[in-house]
């Protein structure tokens, strides 16, 4: 497997053509900005940052470690859907980075106006890998090596898992070389605009949580990648917390916002809230808005999971005003300070050396960043800091649980892999699988149109159900 970077090589690659009338999880529209004889790398950029909100603002992911509930619509959270379509990445946002590799690989003097080549080149790949690792932490086994290569290869082979995970980590190390101090700034980058010191952070973060989450299976690489980015320069304070940049006109608002103009259906989970409240947790006035017909005054979770809930919205707690209203600062979070202090913490805990601080050090630090994240009094903050238990991969994994409110596959897969909180179970009204789902299935049309290579995959990863386990989800 030590070549399939080479193998893959987006520098070369054309168009995978998946085509799919399904509905696709994928919370965007996509639409080709420009022909690709146009060369305008800065419209093709920002087409696909703008599929972001469709991983980091997703509904569905909340309710497998059940910090969100339903309160009428309750199929959602009784997982009514098992099978999901992964075309629109390979049709949208991969595709349109895809161009930007080729078009300053193979014009680089037609692009150069839209910012320095190989600044475009890194962004391209960090996004690429950002999106590829949020499919394979879905999916498990998707076209990687062979993706993208349009009439030349209409039936990709699907990679399993590891493999891509070797190659994602191989195209992140080339994406931060890319990387130069180029003082034109890369058009069409709403993310960061143009500053690569940030897309740096950036991609070390990424690597670093891609390390993390192979550590039970692969610890030797894990701890190398791990500290990799770390000497590479993660996120270092909350004021470099990675958040979509959501606008308040409707076009480009945060979709949390959408959700409540036609109903107010989804609540914090009554596990959640239960726990906040037990442990005296400040955040929980900063994460949700007390009852109505309490005046906001109670916090009341709603039950997880009920066939036929039968209780009045009014009576229970509510995903907090600041995201329903505005949600430019909070409900689409790629990666935070506090997350980065969390894997620390871990990174210690499991006795990897050459870090700086110590586990309950990086723990604390993780608490307080959450809590200045999310607006929390310093006073308070520090108040609940001593009533914390110590450090232990427990304590820390239930506080990563609490911080990663509403980044709902993030959350979901820290949830499978560390298990915490280890309480939580399907609910009896479950429609579908035996437990809380730990994949998605594949869609209909990757196994109607892959069939094949659909089924060489499924022999080597286990059932194409949600129940069956990704390659590092060993617990």
């Amino acid at each position: 497997m030590k070549n399939i970077f080479k193998k893959f090589s987006l520098l070369t690659l054309t168009t995978l053509f998946i085509f799919s009338c399904s509905t696709v999880d994928f919370g965007d529209e996509n639409v080709n900005p420009n022909s690709p004889t146009n060369k305008k790398t800065d419209a093709l950029l920002t087409n696909a940052i703008t599929g972001i909100p469709g991983i980091v603002s997703s509904v569905t992911p909340n309710y497998y470690p059940q910090t969100l509930s339903d309160i009428t619509y309750t199929t959602y959270s009784r997982y009514d859907t098992y099978q999901w379509n992964y075309d629109g990445f390979y049709t949208g946002p991969l595709n349109d980075l895809k161009e930007i590799l080729d078009l300053n690989t193979n014009s680089p003097e037609e692009v150069i106006a839209f910012g320095d080549n190989n600044n475009q080149m890194a962004i391209a790949h960090i996004l690429q890998v950002y999106m590829y690792h949020h499919m394979t932490d879905r999916w498990g086994a998707i076209p990687y090596s062979e993706a993208l290569k349009g009439a030349d290869n209409i039936s990709p082979a699907l990679d399993q898992q590891q493999d891509v995970y070797t190659g994602l980590f191989a195209q992140l190390d080339a994406a931060i070389a890319y990387i130069n101090n180029s003082s034109v700034s890369v058009q069409g980058d709403i993310m960061f605009n143009g500053d690569m010191s940030s897309w740096r952070r950036f991609a070390n973060t990424l690597k670093m949580t891609m390390a993390l989450r192979i550590s039970d299976v692969d610890p030797a690489t894990a701890q190398t990648k791990f500290s990799e980015a770390v000497s590479g320069g993660v996120l270092s304070s909350t004021s470099q917390n990675v958040h979509y940049p959501y606008l308040t006109a409707d076009a480009h608002d945060n979709p949390w916002q959408d959700r409540f103009e036609t109903r107010n259906d989804f609540a914090p989970s009554k596990k959640f809230v239960d726990y906040l409240t037990a442990n005296n947790d400040p955040r929980l006035a900063k994460m949700a808005d007390g009852s109505k017909n309490s005046g906001g005054v109670d916090y009341i979770g709603m039950p997880y999971g009920l066939e036929d809930p039968a209780i009045n919205g009014a009576d229970i707690a509510s995903i907090t005003s600041n995201i329903i209203n505005d949600g430019k600062e909070h409900g689409g979070f790629l990666y935070t300070y506090a997350q980065v202090c969390f894997a620390m913490a871990e990174a210690h805990l499991r006795g990897w050396t050459g870090l700086a601080g110590d586990a309950q050090t990086w723990y604390e630090l993780g608490i307080a960043s959450s809590h200045q994240q999310w607006g929390v009094a310093s006073a308070d903050a520090t108040a609940y800091l001593a009533s914390v238990e110590p450090v232990s991969m427990k304590t820390m994994a239930m506080e990563k649980w609490v911080a990663l409110w509403l980044q709902g596959y993030e959350s979901w897969a820290e949830w499978r892999r560390l298990d915490y909180p280890n309480d939580i179970s399907a609910p009896a009204a479950a429609i579908s699988g035996s437990g809380i789902p730990v994949r998605h299935g594949y869609g209909a049309q990757t196994i109607s149109n892959n069939k094949a290579n659909y089924d060489a995959a499924v022999a080597k990863q286990g059932p194409d159900t949600q129940d069956t386990k990704l390659w590092w989800d060993t617990k």
